[in-house]
């Protein structure tokens, strides 16, 4: 997974699927322009941790550090208060936000969050059922899918 943050927080989380982050650095530059990169593994390294470690071990949740539109960042809200293991369709999302017929906006906005897995896009699907479309594969949306459920069972006991 490919991180960055900002002093306000994490700005970009990306899977890797060959482990070279130079697409994720391209896009990164291309969100924030006048920024400048720099490489601090020791600021990122606990990061990771807090995203799949127990949740009893966090005392705070990560800050996030994105920009977009105001339906986009809507959206993202809505995507936050999914509650972990549960999934909900892109009509759902779009009823919840008061606009019901704007499905498919909402796809186009999950499409466009800058950090995967922090806003869980991976918790909507089609009304059907079908995982519908992942950034970063079908496969991975479904294993993190699997993973959040046995997870959340697991806090229950």
């Amino acid at each position: 997974m490919f991180l960055a943050t900002t002093q306000r927080g994490v700005c970009r989380a990306a899977f890797l699927d060959d482990g070279d982050p130079a697409v994720a650095v391209a896009e990164l530059q291309a969100a924030w322009p006048r920024a400048e990169l720099s490489r601090n593994d020791a600021a990122i390294a606990p990061i990771p941790n807090r995203l799949f470690g127990r949740a009893d071990d966090v005392d705070r949740p990560l800050s996030l550090h994105v920009s977009g539109t105001n339906f986009q960042i809507a959206v993202w809200k809505a995507l936050l208060s999914i509650p972990t293991g549960s999934l909900v369709s892109y009509g759902r999302v779009a009823s919840a936000l008061g606009r019901p017929r704007s499905a498919r906006a909402v796809g186009n906005a999950i499409g466009a969050n800058p950090v995967a897995f922090l806003i869980p896009c991976h918790r909507v699907i089609q009304r059907s059922g079908a995982l519908g479309g992942y950034r970063w594969g079908e496969t991975r949306k479904r294993t993190i899918q699997v993973w959040e459920m046995a997870r959340a069972e697991s806090d229950m006991y």
